[in-house]
């Protein structure tokens, strides 16, 4: 692409990075305009008029330039598009605001009206609020979505008191009974070493050492700063460090400077820890906690009652610890649709909702989810979405243009369908085969990029994550902060992936040293030989990371099913397993159990939902609840559905939400055809054709030899056409979106036939218009068959044409020629048809939404542009979710389609339609006074306007969004 070109120039690349510095003018101009504006306010210092009018003008001009130079910074730079999103059409509103100011201050100034006056205002005032949130973005960018937040005193990590009070009083005890032991002196300095970790190396670690002080080495602490030593060992009177410890706090000298002071029994360890004589362990210490590597199967306790699933008796076990008595589960209709929605995302059907409560066998429920798990379809549609989020993959977005991205869809497919063992995924994913290496190849940004985002670098990250549980982002740049993981330990990871030696760079400072290859956890499961090709490298790290001695990976999916069914992990976050779970033994059993049945992730997916304990009523709370550590397990969380499941549910009670797919599931590829129009030229160039009446024919030979068995034809025109085989009309439609089925056997003659369309291009501008067609004909005598589809040999005219211009013997010699848009199995603007085939045997009844390209729908609903590994979406409603469920031009669209199908299926029978309404909805039947309503809204004659009432008063209802 041109723009991809630009991108790559020097003079592009310089301009665009000019934008921080033009960025500050346009910010000081009107902020300043804006304060001077209101102490003019009621007639007050007229003088300031004359320097408030350049002040808005030359902020407007800046404002403009500054854009301009975003642009081409963004389009050049490494920045993701969910990112950067919002910043950038902030920027551009702010231009919008800032030259409708300038307009309004000359009209107020032209007119000299108050009211003019009070409008410019009200333009300044907002260009500055506009001006102030794309700021706030714009420091997101460069600094980290915690920007603002993260000095907050609330939002530093905490250390739990108990453990230091008692360690003080262990060492004492001790130091009492004689000389101190090192094993204590090491567990003293481990504990102060924590300290340092969590409150001290924001400021002063390898990284910052503000005041010239490092806090993470004996020899660095021992130095002390630009100002002298800080510890004087044996003496915490005369130790500086002391001292500032326990200054009051908002002292100039107190410390830490940020967040939280340390607490009395904190500081008492340090002061311990000096006057022991400040020890400092030789030994590799773990600052923060780590999970064992280790699994070991627990041994399923005595519950002494008559729970059957291993679940069911560790969570006896547990609500027995916690005085919590079993709540009765729920019933038929709760638990087939929380099922439905967990196992296929989608609600089941009237019909099978009634067999299943008439159903008395005392097993239904594990027969029912045996037979979801078998819809092989269904769950990879439905599972699909979990992956794609997981494993980063999408169908299309930032890289792909330039080749610098490639998905996994069809082996990703593949694995849910037939169910592949998991440790086999993790393998092909760890060493790939073609169909599987978009995983690790991640996307080579355009532009200069940071260390932390080259593809090797990424390729570790993203294994550390999904597959382990891990975040091993900031160790990519430096020492984390917030596990034991170090710069050293992500750049061997990222050495792996590499055929060239890495040089290592601390926030991209090389440091001079170079990566040895080495897999993160080697010291518990094994490592790779860091001389071996790249190849080898891989083909080992799959085999250490697979092995059923990491407990780590099978934990780490273990825990990310019990979220999805659950609502909330055994560990939480689900990317630190490091932390404590809730339950040990749920956590163990679960992770042994999937080993032991040869890593089935369907049997970990049965055993969890035939518990009793997936079967409980489920728990409103929210997510600061939910993630607190005195979070107590009393049942599933309630669930809101995720953007694909609500489209999905939707398509189910109204009408389809997509009828074109990204990726085709089926092997039956569609009828073939291209998608073609009138060849539209502006200036010699193409362009999009304009509304109005088009006309097309094509001419084809049927062999009078042969005879014809059948012939049908698949034909759909955007937007609307009249279709004529032999001058007899044979079809006609108005949406693109449906693919028509026409038997054309008894309009075809032996000889010469002719096709002739008469397709509208509608709208009031320039817009994209095609038409697709396929029609087979089969012959009697043999199993051949002649195919006639568009293409560009078909002829088109943009004028009026004379009268009999559909008939075989119409002269079109002076028609024009045609061009085409794109195929049946892709275009930029119509997708892939999924209903384009002869062959019905797959079909769905509508594309799930996890086939489809991401879109402005399901974006405002909460699917991510997967530019990044995602394991949480956001579950509580957004103010955007809401602008868009009560206004959106898509679901408004979709709302009127369904009640326009809903009217020609039922006409006047108003409580038949209520009555199956209710029941694929919400599972249940009105109640008499919602049917009463109901009936008289609708009356016997029922408007589209009143039964697109009704849908939407049945998709807004939490009863419906929520997962009880």
């Amino acid at each position: 692409m041109f723009l991809d070109t630009l991108s790559e120039l020097w003079i592009w690349q310089l301009l665009g990075r000019l934008h921080p510095l033009i960025v500050h003018f346009p910010i000081g101009a009107l902020v300043i305009a804006f304060f001077l504006e209101m102490l003019t306010m009621g007639g007050k210092r007229p003088d300031l008029r004359s320097g408030i009018r350049w002040l808005i003008y030359i902020g407007a001009g800046t404002a403009l330039g500054a854009a301009i130079v975003g642009l081409m910074l963004a389009y050049g730079g490494n920045y993701s598009e969910s990112t950067i999103f919002y910043h950038r059409w902030g920027g551009i509103l702010t231009v919008v605001l800032s030259l409708s100011a300038c307009w309004l201050l000359y009209r107020a100034e032209t007119r000299d009206t108050r009211k003019d006056l009070n409008i410019y205002r009200g333009a300044l005032a907002a260009t500055v609020l506009v001006l102030t949130v794309t700021g706030h973005f714009g420091a997101n960018l460069t600094h980290g979505s915690d920007y603002l937040t993260s000095v907050l005193p609330w939002n530093y990590e905490t250390l739990s008191d108990d453990e230091f009070t008692e360690l003080v009083e262990e060492v004492n005890q001790h130091r009492e009974m004689g000389t101190l032991a090192e094993t204590h002196k090491t567990k003293l300095n481990v504990g102060v070493r924590r300290i340092f970790a969590q409150t001290c190396y924001r400021c002063h670690d390898s990284n910052e050492a503000e005041g010239g002080l490092v806090l993470n080495s004996e020899e660095a602490v021992m130095k002390g700063g630009d100002d002298g030593p800080i510890i004087v060992p044996g003496e915490p009177g005369e130790s500086e460090l002391m001292r500032r410890l326990t200054l009051p706090e908002g002292h100039d000298e107190v410390m830490p400077q940020k967040g939280s002071s340390l607490s009395a029994s904190q500081i008492e360890l340090v002061r311990t820890w000096i006057e022991v004589g400040a020890p400092w362990s030789d030994e590799e210490v773990e600052t923060f906690r780590e999970a064992p590597m280790a699994l070991y199967k627990p041994e399923l306790p005595e519950t002494g009652s008559d729970l059957e699933n291993p679940i069911d008796k560790f969570t006896d076990a547990y609500f027995k610890e916690h005085n919590i008595s079993w709540p009765e589960p729920v019933d038929d209709v709760t638990f087939m649709r929380r099922a439905y929605m967990d196992v296929i995302g989608l609600m089941p059907s009237p019909e099978e909702l009634q067999a299943f409560v008439d159903d008395s066998s005392p097993n239904k429920r594990d027969r029912l989810i045996d037979s979801l798990l078998g819809r092989k379809h269904a769950y990879a549609q439905h599972w699909l979405t979990f992956w794609n989020d997981l494993l980063r993959n999408d169908y299309t977005g930032t890289g792909f243009i330039t080749g610098g991205r490639e998905q996994i869809t069809d082996w990703l497919y593949d694995a849910l369908y037939n169910n592949m063992p998991y440790d086999q995924m993790v393998r092909e994913l760890a060493n790939p085969n073609e169909r599987s290496d978009g995983f690790i190849r991640g996307i080579e940004w355009r532009g200069a990029v940071n260390a932390s985002q080259t593809t090797e670098m990424q390729a570790a990250q993203n294994i550390s994550q999904s597959l382990l549980g891990t975040n091993l982002k900031c160790a990519s740049c430096h020492d984390s902060f917030v596990s034991n993981l170090t710069l050293n330990d992500a750049y061997s990871f990222a050495q792996i992936f590499s055929d060239s030696a890495i040089a290592i760079q601390r926030c991209d400072v090389p440091t001079g040293d170079t990566a040895k290859a080495s897999f993160v956890y080697s010291e518990e499961l094994g490592d790779v030989d860091s001389e071996a090709s790249l190849e080898k490298r891989l083909e080992q790290l799959a085999e250490v990371i697979a092995d059923e001695q990491n407990g780590r990976l099978y934990r780490t999916i273990a825990n990310r099913y019990w979220e999805l069914l659950m609502g909330r992990g055994l560990v939480e976050p689900v990317d630190n397993m490091d932390n404590i779970p809730w339950s040990q033994e749920h956590l163990d059993w679960l992770a042994a159990d999937l080993i032991d049945h040869k890593y089935d992730l369907k049997y970990l997916l049965s055993t969890i939902l035939k518990s009793r304990t997936y079967q409980l009523p489920s728990v409103g709370m929210s997510e600061e609840e939910a993630g607190s550590e005195d979070y107590v397990f009393e049942g599933p969380l309630r669930k809101r559905m995720t953007a694909e499941q609500f489209a999905d549910a939707v398509s189910q009670v109204a009408a389809p939400f997509y009828f074109s797919v990204a990726y085709d599931p089926y092997e039956t590829p569609p009828a073939e055809a291209d998608w073609i129009w009138f060849n539209t030229t502006e200036n010699g160039r193409r362009s999009q054709p304009a509304p109005g009446m088009y006309y097309f024919r094509h001419q084809f030979d049927l062999p009078g030899s042969r005879e014809v068995d059948v012939a049908n034809m698949l034909v759909t025109v955007d937007e609307s056409y009249k279709l004529y085989l032999n001058g007899t009309m044979v079809g006609q439609g108005d949406d693109w979106r449906r693919v028509e089925r026409l038997d054309v056997t008894e309009y075809l003659r032996s000889g010469r036939n002719v096709l002739a369309l008469e397709g509208e291009n509608g709208g009031t501008i320039p817009n994209p218009a095609g038409i697709l067609l396929n029609l087979k004909i089969q012959f009697t005598s043999s199993d051949d068959s002649l195919v006639v589809t568009s293409n560009e040999n078909w002829k088109a005219l943009q004028d009026t044409p004379a009268e009999g211009w559909e008939t075989l013997d119409f002269d079109d010699s002076e028609w024009g020629a045609v061009r085409a848009f794109g195929t049946s199995a892709g275009s930029d603007h119509w997708g892939q048809l999924l209903g384009f085939t002869h062959d019905t045997s797959h079909q769905m009844d509508f594309v799930r939404a996890s086939l489809v390209e991401n879109n402005d729908f399901l974006k405002e609903m909460g699917r991510p542009t997967r530019e990044n590994v995602i394991t949480n979406r956001q579950t509580e409603a957004t103010l955007l979710q809401a602008l868009e469920l009560t206004n959106g031009e898509k679901l408004n669209e979709v709302m009127a389609r369904g009640a326009e199908r809903l009217i020609n299926e039922y006409g006047t029978a108003t409580n038949r339609m209520i009555e199956h309404l209710y029941l694929t909805a919400y599972g249940r039947s009105p109640s008499e006074t919602e049917e009463k309503i109901l009936s008289e809204k609708l009356s016997s004659d029922p408007r589209r306007e009143a039964v697109q009432d009704l849908l939407w008063a049945l998709v807004m209802n939490p009863e419906f969004q929520l997962i009880y």
